[in-house]
Formats: C-alpha cells, structure tokens, sequence
C-alpha cells in the first residue's frame, strides 16, 4: 500500500495579468503548502476505482489515474482510497492536491520510475494549479501556473481559515473578471517578501479576485467584511470561499478570542515544513 499525502495551498498574493488565448489567464502569485490535507491510500486493484468518503463528482483523481495510465501503456489496475478533509470549491486548491498526490502514488504502485520532468508534463495538462501542489514548496509562481520559483516560508506560527461553506466555482470567477494588473504593485510586494519584511507584506498583499468573487457570490461580502473586522490582514484565497488570517505571536491571543465566536469553520494550521 502506497500512502499520499495532498497539501493544501493558501495564495498570500494574487493577481492576474491577461487572459490568454486558450482561454486560461496569465497570473502571479506567492503561494504556500499548508498542513491541512487529504490522505490518499494506493492498493493493486485488478481495475481503476475510487473509494471516498464524501460523494465527488466529475472527479479529477480518476481522470488523472486514466491519463497516467495510458500514457504509460499501463496494464495494471488500482484501488485508491480518498480521506477528504480539505473542503470543495474553497480556494484551498484540494482538487489540485489530489491529483499531484495520485501522479505521485500511481508512479510508485506501478513502478514507473518517472522523473520529475514528467510527472510536472502530467501535472500541468490536468491544472493550474496542480505543478504547484506536485512540489509542495512555497513559491512564487506565474504565467499559467507553468513557472515556478521556490521560496522561503513565512516566518509566522500558524494560520486561522475561516470556511463559510459557500462552494465557489474558479470558472465562473475568471469568466466574470475584468483584468486590471499594475505590474510594479505585485513587484514591490514580492520585494518585501523575499527581503523577509513580513508584517509589512501581509499588509500589503491583496488578491485582485476578491471583488470579483464577491460580485459572482454576494453572499461572501458578509462574511468577507465579519473577517476584516477581526484582522486588517485577513485575506480570501484563491477564487474564495477560505479566507485566512496569518498569526505572529503578539496578535495571536486577541484574534483567537474573536475568532471563537465565528458561526463559520474555523482550521488552525500551519506552513507545511
């Protein structure tokens, strides 16, 4: 049995720069691997199937043990087991955890010996986020998610998600944006990031699709404004629904009184190491 652990990502910045001809969008962002994950389990299996204790559709495990599969001229089968706790349509980029996890799982059940050159083809013909989560480092990454450059963690204690349980759609975000990049702005910001000057970047980072989510999803500006009320550095993730808050030690006990009251998910968690 092969076991994978599958990291979910937090975007501590985020904006998109164009969209592009094939329809995906151009971005920048620095993004981070978190503690909170999903497990998945790798047996031999006579045929491909997939266990999971919560019903997904349209599931993109299967799609990439497929893909894998036969590229590879593979003959095998295999039984994979999903232990989800990373929420759906969240941010959290748990679709694209799970199928970095099953390239990485299938590639030791089958005894395939890719090298990472080829696992990261796989990874980016499944998802933009996906390369990122096949590495599981913090990195600044850009253009469609196909470039990378790894980069220090944050030195913070830990983070608080706040989940409103509200699944947002990625396509429908990107579909409603109108592209506004200032280049110089995420410059200046990634600046202050590696020249480790994190409380002043946690101050300054923002993600451009915040508004957007919000226009797509009203009922996020409620929740949205509730979290901001807590902690002028809270930010939404990704396309939305999780919000986070970054904790450094002297703002941890306040925060953490307030955000016991929350009527929303709340998941401590830290920078994966």
């Amino acid at each position: 049995m092969i076991v994978e652990k599958a990291y979910a990502k937090l975007n501590l910045a985020l904006d998109v720069v164009r969209k592009r001809q094939d329809g995906y969008h151009d971005l920048k962002m620095i993004m981070v691997p978190i503690e909170l994950h999903d497990v998945l389990t790798f047996e031999d299996h006579d045929e491909l199937i997939l266990e999971s204790n919560i019903e997904i559709d349209d599931n993109a495990i299967i799609k990439a043990a497929h893909l894998m599969k036969s590229t590879y001229h593979v003959e095998k089968g295999a039984k994979i087991t999903l232990d989800k706790h990373i929420p759906i349509g969240a941010g959290l980029g748990g679709g694209s955890a799970d199928i970095a996890a099953t390239l990485r799982g299938l590639n030791q059940l089958w005894d395939l010996n890719l090298e990472i050159d080829q696992l990261e083809k796989l990874a980016l013909s499944l998802g933009s986020d996906t390369l990122f989560c096949l590495h599981n480092k913090p990195a600044y990454v850009y253009g469609r998610g196909d470039h990378i450059l790894f980069v220090q963690a944050p030195s913070i204690t830990h983070f608080y998600l706040i989940n409103p349980d509200i699944h947002v759609s990625t396509k429908a975000v990107f579909e409603h944006h109108e592209v506004k990049h200032d280049d110089k702005k995420f410059n200046r910001l990634f600046t202050l990031y590696i020249n480790e000057l994190y409380p002043s970047f946690f101050k300054k980072s923002y993600n451009v699709l915040t508004e957007t989510t919000i226009n797509v999803y009203p009922e996020l500006k409620r929740v949205i404004k509730t979290i901001s009320k807590i902690s002028s550095l809270a930010r939404m993730t990704g396309s939305g629904s999780t919000c986070y808050i970054p904790i450094f030690k002297q703002n941890e006990r306040k925060i953490a009184r307030k955000i016991e009251k929350l009527p929303f998910l709340v998941v401590k968690t830290s920078v994966k190491h």
